[in-house]
């Protein structure tokens, strides 16, 4: 058998050296496979460079008349036109209506785009009290090459972009800087720029309560353990001890300033329960223009109320959890039954507030995925808002009706104590039943209340400044007077114009060093350009042996491993030629030659393997289905686009296809191979290869009568052979 095999395929050689028509040939089927990558990868080697696209022509007609704003001229069309004339993008053509109209029908520009005379004096009426929405006229001739009208759209979309950079820079820098001396023109903005005022202000009256709160608190706390640290030196005192004279002018001085914060800190109570219901009123005028919104109203819209709500609900949190604080301090050795109640409402009115803003951030996600507003959601929201201001006015009605009272007694038990503090220490019978221990124990924990609470504030005021800064300077200003807030809030318009133009920017950091669009494309160019050399060979070698008298008697398997080594021999050459001209002509990067290669080898023989077989077993037909393949192959391997854009029935069959490896072993080789992906390629190629040869090799003599009967049928027909 092994004889034969080696006859054969000695024998195939010998013919192609022997005759130059057939070197000649073999020689231009080895060479012609490599042109087919050498030529598209070429053509399309960078075709997005400005070099390139400035070849499409793309008309630009600018007919804006200007206008207006504040005494001062504006044309943007004219700004753009001379931003175009430096920018190579693309071939831009400036020229009249009539002309650009004319070209673009006889497919001489590819698109044109048209600057309408209205467009300035739109943009700027956003500054009047009946803004318009400027617009761009795009006309593109979809006809033509649809790669061409690709790269224009992609042109135009950019231009829109450099316009929409242009005109917010504008609108910053020149138009909105006239808002500092308009005054009454900013009628339009008005809501949204007092929303932003009270914001600010609310959160720097917020920081005040907290730190005073927690200020008083610290205050108190140290004082009582000053206090009982003067007091215990008094147990182990003679009874002739002059109480009052041991304490001193010190401990008068004490009591009067531990009084003072004590005082103080029950009247930032009060002050902080009446804050907090205007804050509610005006979360509950937010959710009332949420739930009013319907849905014609842009996302924009709905989107910018709910984080106003978001930042309303997070104020009154921060106001209420201090409180609470501080109402359970003073309710911790009291049991005060009205504290207790008021403790319990804020408690409720705080859980209110959490359930509210889980519903508003989970409107905030249905608006980001798509979805319109939800109007059972808003009213939900609504009525936690009347919740909230019903139960806050409650909390303020329970502390008008018993917690002041409750406080008040307090506050008049702690004057009466420390009025009799002399005659009680002088008493030092009743002094000496005092538990020393028990002393050293409150003294202790005073002390550290007093350190903790003061740690706390001292975190809180490295953020008060800032934001205090800010909410007085707006407190000075009158709602009436828009110009005053926005020269607080906006510092320099041409600064800030710049900055809201091109908020960010983004950097680029490819994964792999493929450079460009040409290297992208040449590992689907070579696995094509494999498959087309071998459908050749089919096309023009023969894959039976010509019945000489020694080949008379040749098995099935042995003319078709005979045969099928010419078919890999040339394959191989093909497929060396096709890597070596694309590093070495074409210069594409490679970041393993070796791995390149190896993936050709592999892939030369089970391409070489499978057509031959196609081609030997079924003859004519089995040629018509290597051609087939490659629609199929390019279409459904992933090779030029996703797989995921396929149609179900590519996606489902593509894994089956050999030049989808092919194409991924090249990939890894030209980018940078993964380890699991390279090992997958090499082993279903290999896997591939085998089955190639099992159905050669036992269907081959199987299918042998019926091509042959089909051949010889085809050949009579005189159209064939």
């Amino acid at each position: 058998m092994f004889k034969n095999i080696k006859l054969i395929y000695q024998r195939d050689l010998k013919a192609i050296f022997k005759y130059k028509a057939a070197l000649l040939t073999i020689t231009a089927l080895c060479v012609l496979p490599c042109l087919y990558t050498l030529v598209n990868v070429k053509a399309i080697w960078n075709p997005y460079t400005s070099q390139e696209v400035s070849k499409i022509p793309v008309a630009v007609v600018n007919e804006d008349q200007g206008t207006s704003v504040q005494g001062k001229t504006m044309n943007l069309g004219k700004q753009i036109i001379t931003q175009l004339k430096q920018n190579n993008q693309i071939g831009w053509r400036f020229v009249d209506a009539g002309t650009a109209q004319k070209r673009v029908r006889a497919g001489k520009y590819y698109a044109e785009i048209k600057i309408p005379s209205s467009f300035s004096a739109d943009l700027a009426s956003i500054v009047s009290s009946n803004p318009k929405k400027a617009h761009l006229d795009y006309i593109a001739d979809t006809k033509a090459s649809p790669m061409g009208y690709k790269i224009t759209e992609a042109a135009s979309q950019n231009l829109l972009n450099t316009i929409k950079k242009q005109f917010v820079y504008q609108v910053n820098s020149t138009i909105f800087s006239y808002l500092n001396i308009a005054g009454k023109k900013a009628q339009a903005n008005e809501s949204q720029i007092l929303n932003l005022k009270d914001l600010i202000i609310n959160l720097g009256d917020s920081m005040d309560l907290a730190t005073n709160t927690l200020g008083d608190i610290s205050d108190t706390s140290s004082g009582l353990a000053a206090v009982f640290t003067e007091i215990k030196p008094v147990i182990s005192a003679s009874q002739n001890v002059n109480i009052n004279q041991a304490i001193g002018e010190s401990n008068s001085s004490l009591i009067k300033s531990v009084n003072h914060s004590v005082n103080q800190s029950f009247n930032n109570l009060h002050t902080g329960l009446t804050g907090i219901q205007s804050d509610a009123q005006r979360l509950r005028t937010l959710t009332n223009q949420l739930n009013q919104t319907t849905s014609s109203a842009s996302k924009s819209q709905v989107s910018a109320l709910t984080s106003q709500i978001l930042s309303q609900i997070k104020l009154l949190q921060g106001q209420i959890t201090p409180l609470i604080s501080y109402l359970n301090t003073i309710n911790k050795t009291q049991n005060l039954t009205g504290v207790a109640n008021l403790i319990s409402q804020l408690n409720d009115v705080k859980s209110i507030l959490s359930d509210q803003s889980e519903q508003v951030t989970q409107l905030q996600r249905n608006l980001s995925s798509g979805n319109s507003a939800n109007a059972r959601l808003q009213q939900n929201i609504a009525s936690h808002s009347y919740s909230v201001a019903t139960r806050l006015n409650a909390t303020l009605s329970t502390y008008n009706a018993r917690v002041k009272s409750e406080l008040n007694a307090i506050q008049r038990n702690l004057l009466s104590a420390n009025s009799k503090a002399a005659s009680v220490l002088n008493n030092v019978n009743g002094i000496r039943s005092l538990n020393e221990k028990s002393l050293d124990t409150i003294i202790s924990g005073n002390q550290l209340v007093s350190q903790s609470t003061g740690d706390l504030e001292s975190q809180l005021l490295q953020y008060k400044g800032v934001i205090q800064q800010a909410s007085n300077q707006l407190k000075l200003t009158s709602d009436n007077n828009i110009a005053d807030i926005i020269s607080v809030l906006q510092n320099n318009p041409k600064l800030m114009g710049d900055a809201l133009s091109q908020p960010f920017n983004v950097k680029n950091e490819n994964i792999y060093r493929v450079s460009s669009f040409g290297e992208a494309f040449a590992p689907t160019y070579m696995a094509l350009s494999i498959w087309v050399g071998c459908a050749m060979l089919v096309a023009v070698l023969h894959t039976s042996v010509p019945k000489y008298h020694k080949f008379a008697n040749l098995k099935p398997r042995e003319e078709y491993i005979g045969k099928m080594l010419l078919y890999n021999t040339l394959s191989m050459i093909q497929t060396m030629v096709i890597i070596l001209s694309a590093v070495f002509i074409l210069r594409i990067h490679v970041e393993s030659l070796f791995l390149m290669v190896m993936i050709g080898v592999v892939s030369s023989l089970t391409f070489s393997v499978i057509v031959y077989t196609m081609a030997s077993v079924f003859g004519n037909l089995g040629k018509a289905l290597a051609i087939m393949m490659v629609a199929f192959q390019l279409a459904g391997s992933g090779a030029i686009y996703p797989v995921q854009l396929d149609p179900l029935f590519l996606r489902i069959v593509q894994p089956i296809f050999p030049f989808s490896y092919a194409v991924s072993g090249f990939r890894e080789a030209v980018g940078g191979p993964n380890v699991g992906t390279v090992v997958l390629d090499f082993f279903v190629l290999i896997c591939m290869l085998i089955g190639g040869l099992l159905v050669g090799l036992f269907l081959k003599d199987f299918f042998r009568r019926v091509t042959a009967r089909l051949l010889n049928d085809f050949t009579k027909t005189g159209i064939g052979q």
